[in-house]
């Protein structure tokens, strides 16, 4: 991406650093995930889901993008980040009130009274995250993603070390929420220990923050709603145990979406808000994280389509078998949804929040008729072919959208897309053509061979495929070669600080 002197190799590494901080994260989650499907029923996690899902409405409701706008401000002053830190501590505590007044009817609602006791927990964390120290914010705003990456991990694994002991002692859904509590607190912790910084209350400037935040708000309530619906609606309509296979298949099938683009997404930010003044360089900074999503995120979901029961049965257990068909369903939709992954960066540095929030409504109104509809006659896998309809709907807003703000159209991404494509597509008749000449092995260590050798196979001929294309193409500027000077950058970084 064309940006000023020193700052593109900055976004490169600390969009390699948010990355690497992602998967690091999933990692820990995953090997969670492994160990509780052992131990915990479907039942457990559909409940969790449940609880865990209102309290993410709730929180998402609520999110005013207070440290989105310090990084927008080039000239942040004491009193911007106190305002915001006691901004985002009244928003925890009202998240928190909500919660426990909400607490009785959803329990009654769906018919379970551990509800009130779980809620009532997970408004205990809403307040805790909202005391984080705002001096965080700085980690993002100097492309300072190591500093992040080390506290979110220590987070994930505090969490991680809590739950599994908590679920070898009670064995039940008790287990799940102690780790969410856990890592709440030691992210408070870890947030004044690692950013010397020591907010205190002030209300300075409040309204410039409120103002910034309309929009966001908006967004939030559409987002959330978009987001949070399907599992609101198949815990409803299909049950506990449905919710509980739905959710993990959602989680599972997610993997390219949330390790990959929206880290890279977190990490361009602060870049295209440095160029949002000239619209052609902003084209091509948008075009070439585009083109890197698709490199990096399509050959990653098409692989963990083609080998879903391999993963099932390795990470979760015979069990949770039924989980396959619903994942493959929802990578569709996660890929149709990576072109528009990286808009929302897009539209904040250009300061048009608005968009992000306009944007959502197509889509939402496509999805609530065919959610309903589809889950009461289909269950989670009708749930899951809703959320593709929206998809498509969103990549279309989106596309249009694109064309009128930047003069980004269909075939400048379509030039992008090709050679993604036709590498996946190689790669996915590989490894479909091994998974059915190689009948899926009984037992565990078998399994694994099975998968690295799928993996490798997958990797090795995306890999190569990709690069004979780049090269037949007389080696252009684009996906390619950014992705080259992206891992340069971590290596030169790396040793930098390993010196």
């Amino acid at each position: 991406m064309a940006v000023p002197d020193g700052l593109g190799r900055r976004v490169a590494t600390g969009a390699t650093w948010v990355v690497a901080q992602r998967l690091a994260v999933r990692a820990i989650g995953l090997a969670s995930t492994m160990v509780l499907a052992r131990l915990l029923a479907p039942a457990d996690f559909g409940l969790i889901a449940l609880a865990t899902t209102l309290a993410g409405l709730l929180d998402a409701l609520a999110e005013l993008g207070f440290d989105l706008a310090l990084i927008q401000k080039r000239t942040a002053t004491r009193a911007d980040y106190d305002t915001a830190w006691t901004l985002t501590v009244a928003r925890g505590v009202l998240v928190a009130f909500v919660l426990l007044l909400l607490a009785g009817p959803i329990a009654a609602a769906y018919g379970d009274d551990r509800l009130v006791a779980l809620l009532a927990l997970l408004a205990l964390g809403s307040a805790l995250a909202g005391l984080q120290n705002i001096g965080i914010v700085e980690f993002r705003r100097e492309l300072r993603f190591d500093r992040e990456f080390a506290m979110l991990v220590w987070t994930k694994l505090g969490g991680f070390v809590v739950t599994l002991a908590a679920a070898w002692w009670w064995r039940d859904h008790r287990a799940l929420v102690a780790g969410i509590l856990a890592g709440k607190l030691l992210g408070l912790v870890l947030s004044y220990v690692m950013h010397p910084y020591r907010p205190r209350p002030c209300v300075a400037g409040a309204l410039g923050y409120l103002h910034f935040s309309k929009w966001l708000v908006a967004n939030n309530v559409l987002g959330a709603v978009r987001a949070r619906i399907d599992t609101f609606v198949v815990g409803k309509l299909a049950g506990g145990e449905a919710l509980g296979i739905y959710s993990v298949a959602y989680e599972i099938s997610s993997l390219a979406l949330t390790e990959l683009i929206m880290p890279i997404s977190r990490a361009v930010h602060p870049g295209f808000a440095q160029i949002a003044g000239d619209k052609a360089r902003l084209a091509r900074g948008y075009l070439d994280v585009f083109a890197i999503i698709m490199l990096l995120a399509t050959p990653l979901a098409i692989g963990i389509a083609l080998t879903a029961e391999h993963v099932v049965r390795i990470f979760l257990g015979a069990k949770w078998l039924a989980t396959v068909p619903l994942i493959q369903v929802l990578t569709l939709y996660g890929l149709i949804n990576l072109p528009s992954a990286n808009t929302g960066a897009l539209y904040l540095a250009i300061g048009r929040p608005d968009l992000i929030a306009l944007r959502g409504i197509p889509p939402l109104a496509a999805l609530i008729p065919a959610l309903l509809y589809a889950t009461g006659a289909y269950g989670a896998q009708g749930a899951a072919w809703s959320l593709v309809l929206a998809a498509i709907v969103g990549f279309a807003v989106n596309i249009a959208v694109l064309r009128r703000e930047i003069g980004v159209g269909p075939m400048a991404l379509l030039r992008h897309v090709v050679r993604p494509a036709i590498a996946a597509t190689a790669m996915g008749l590989a490894v479909a053509a091994l998974d059915r000449a190689w009948p899926v092995a009984p037992d565990l260590p078998a399994l694994l061979a099975q998968l690295a050798a799928l993996a490798a196979l997958g990797a090795v001929v995306y890999v190569a495929v990709a690069l004979a294309l780049w090269r037949l193409a007389d080696r252009p500027y684009g996906a390619e070669s950014n992705t080259l000077d992206a891992v340069n950058a971590w290596r030169s970084s790396h040793r930098g600080g390993a010196s």
